[in-house]
């Protein structure tokens, strides 16, 4: 029998709403997201098991967080 995974759309607004406060606390890390709960750390294979362990039937919203020097190479 297959479980139903849900992804949880908030996640993606928790992520614009604090994007500014992730760059200038936690460059060059990862961040996972699951029912508006970040997981942040260096590791995201290890941050992503922990949001699986914690909510097993959500899928978590992944991404790098992006140094400001980053935003200066696109320009």
């Amino acid at each position: 029998m297959r479980k139903t995974v849900k992804k949880s759309f908030n996640d993606d607004a928790w992520v614009s709403k604090h994007f500014e406060k992730l760059v200038d606390r936690f460059p060059g890390q990862f961040l996972v997201v699951v029912n508006e709960e970040p997981f942040i750390g260096s590791d995201a294979r290890l941050l992503f098991k922990k949001a699986r362990a914690k909510y097993p039937n959500v899928t978590p919203t992944c991404m790098p967080i992006p140094r400001k020097k980053d935003f200066l190479s696109i320009l």
